[in-house]
């Protein structure tokens, strides 16, 4: 009995733009099975997320702040890289529709490394001391945006994406926390907000 390959109808390769001011390297590979749905699978690096912290200016608008000493930790390497894989169900019937909305669950794969000092926050003050390590951290995507096309081939889409991490994200050192592909926060809630706006060409 012959089986058929479930058909796919366009294929693309796009990079999130509004990770760059996080000096975050990223490219993303989407292809439509349906009219309704279109997988995704992402790859990223970032050197160093403490150098961006005064040119992310989207990071740092979407969350909201804390005043207080993180902790007594002060970090000056947040370094590391993610693996997201998912999909988008796409709200229209049929590939004609090139302009609409969309909703997106995936699965993102980070490892963060940090390092720094810590000084505990009593008195006496103790000793600084030298602080490092490397998490894995697991986590959920969702997403809601709109899609349309820019020119020909070329696509976009810009999203609102909201990551709940595993219980591993409270490992990392205070409360000013980056984890790759998930996004950065500043302050003592459990999400993490990001602003998506994905620019793809059609292969």
């Amino acid at each position: 009995m012959a089986i058929q390959a479930q058909s796919v109808h366009n294929q693309y390769m796009g990079v999130n733009l509004l990770q760059i001011p996080s000096l975050t390297f990223n490219v993303n590979y989407t292809r439509e099975f349906t009219p309704t749905f279109t997988s995704i699978f992402e790859l990223g690096f970032t050197p160093n997320y403490i150098k961006a912290q005064n040119i992310d200016l989207v990071g740092y608008l979407l969350t909201p702040h804390s005043k207080g000493a993180n902790e007594g930790y002060d970090i000056d390497v947040q370094t590391g890289g993610y693996i997201k894989t998912g999909g988008y169900v796409n709200l229209r019937y049929n590939l004609e529709k090139t302009s609409f909305f969309h909703f997106g669950l995936s699965i993102c794969n980070s490892v963060i490394y940090e390092s720094g000092t810590s000084q505990a926050l009593i008195w006496p003050t103790p000793p600084i001391q030298d602080v490092e390590h490397t998490k894995y951290i697991f986590g959920l995507n969702l997403a809601f945006g709109y899609e349309f096309t820019l020119y020909r081939k070329l696509r976009t889409n810009i999203d609102f994406q909201i990551s709940l991490p595993n219980k591993k994200y409270e490992d990392l050192y205070g409360y000013r926390n980056y984890i790759p592909g998930m996004g950065y926060k500043d302050f003592e809630g459990y999400w993490f907000p990001m602003l998506i706006w994905n620019i793809k060409y059609q292969l």
